[in-house]
């Protein structure tokens, strides 16, 4: 599975999704699956934003860590890597305010020429599409909060001695 271009498009579908309700912060568990010709894979974690920047912590099956502020950071702890990529000038803050409610709770909206699903019910529920190499993603979300989260969660946190790659 190709996962470079879906991962971007996560981020910042999540950087922005919250415009829907405008909390200033938000926070919960989620459960990613990806599908890909009959095989599943499950990743499960917390993501935090507080609309501006995302800190997504990824504990299974294997501990990373996202930041995207300024850029675009992963720290991988078992490679002891961390990569920095700039951040896409894609905003989604406009698309997702422009996203329609098709039924009840369901709202999609048009991201790059795909349709990003998601349920929404007081706080971000599901969401779900199919990325640029045909997988099906599915991310679930569970115990939300939009209590304050303190800044410095949002900073770049990783070993000196990490490797450090920078791709464009």
């Amino acid at each position: 599975m190709k996962n470079g271009k879906w991962k971007i498009i996560i981020l910042f579908f999540f950087t922005n999704l919250f415009a829907l309700n405008l909390p200033e912060f938000f926070s919960a568990d989620f459960t990613q699956k990806i599908y890909s010709q009959g095989k599943t894979l499950t990743y499960q974690g917390k993501i935090y934003t507080d609309s501006k920047n995302v800190f997504w912590k990824y504990t299974y099956p294997n501990e990373k860590y996202i930041w995207v502020k300024d850029k675009v950071y992963v720290y991988e702890p078992d490679l002891e890597q961390v990569t920095i990529s700039k951040k896409t000038k894609f905003n989604l803050f406009d698309t997702v305010k422009r996203a329609k409610k098709i039924k009840n709770n369901v709202y999609v909206a048009q991201i790059d020429n795909k349709k990003v699903n998601f349920i929404y019910d007081k706080f971000l529920q599901k969401a779900w599409y199919i990325d640029d190499v045909g997988n099906k993603v599915v991310i679930k979300f569970k115990n939300q909060s939009v209590k304050k989260i303190n800044s410095s969660l949002f900073n770049p946190k990783y070993p000196q001695d990490a490797d450090i790659i920078y791709q464009n």
